[in-house]
């Protein structure tokens, strides 16, 4: 039984589940790469496999999922206009000169060229690149259509992720390690420790210290200040345009490591590949 079914604070008391952004994101991600690694060299209905160029690479899959992620942040306070924006992902890509889709993409000055065009005039000399084949592009529309549906979407309304808990989960797995026994005193006074770091940094150390009537030295503030500069140091690398970019890399190449260990071993954990297929 779930922990929605088993209501633990009571009958009125409802408990709505809230999905992470960040996980949702990767679903789009894991439903390409499995279509593409299920159909192999499978001819399409133009005679062509999936994969190749101007199909679905790899490549492509990482921007889609992109794509995909940004239409649900983008919209994160009407449920349709998200299921519009991911639509226009969708159509955007299968447009041809022959067929123009941009019913979805936003009008005017946008992130659609084409779009631009028709605001300036200009529609006459437009040229398509980088869209799909008509085959490929119906191919991954039932996973557009899954990962578009109204109750998966209401879920992701305000945009909230599990990034910030699983930074206070690796504090806390700091001070008790999941790899020793701790007893429910030990985890506690690590929470409590955690959490202080969390929001106030590690000077926090300093002021539970004083409040214990603890004797501390000038060396104590010294390292508290210097472990929280690290900290500030640390993130705004993280942040910038090289690291961004190596960590796009180590995660597009950790993605092609899990699809051939899923081929070899069997899928063992799909983000929710259960869930709106």
């Amino acid at each position: 039984m779930s922990l929605v079914e088993k209501k633990p604070y009571g009958d009125n008391i409802e408990i709505e589940k809230i999905e992470c952004v960040g996980h949702v994101q990767k679903r789009m991600g894991s439903r390409l790469r499995k279509l593409k690694s299920s159909l192999g060299k499978k001819k399409l209905s133009d005679g062509k496999t999936i994969g190749g160029k101007g199909r679905l690479t790899d490549v492509v899959i990482n921007r889609l999922t992109t794509f995909y992620g940004s239409a649900i942040r983008g919209n994160p306070k009407n449920v349709h206009e998200m299921r519009q924006a991911i639509w226009a992902v969708w159509a955007h890509t299968a447009s041809t000169d022959e067929q123009p889709k941009h019913w979805f993409c936003p009008k005017g000055n946008s992130w659609c060229k084409y779009n631009i065009c028709v605001q300036n005039n200009k529609v006459q000399g437009f040229k398509h690149k980088n869209n799909f084949p008509e085959a490929v592009s119906k191919a991954i529309k039932p996973i557009f259509k899954d990962l578009s549906h109204l109750k998966l979407l209401r879920r992701c309304l305000g945009g909230k992720t599990q990034n910030p808990n699983k930074s206070l989960n690796s504090l806390i797995w700091k001070y008790s390690p999941t790899t020793i026994g701790s007893s429910i005193m030990v985890m506690r006074i690590a929470a409590f420790l955690a959490v202080c770091d969390y929001n106030y940094g590690h000077k926090s150390q300093i002021d539970i210290m004083n409040a214990m009537g603890l004797k501390y030295n000038k060396n104590n503030v010294i390292t508290a200040k210097d472990v929280d500069k690290k900290r500030l140091s640390t993130a705004f690398k993280r942040v910038t345009a090289a690291s961004l970019e190596s960590r796009k890399n180590k995660r597009l190449k950790l993605a092609k490591e899990n699809m051939k260990f899923k081929l070899s071993e069997g899928c063992a954990y799909d983000p929710g590949a259960y869930l709106y297929k």
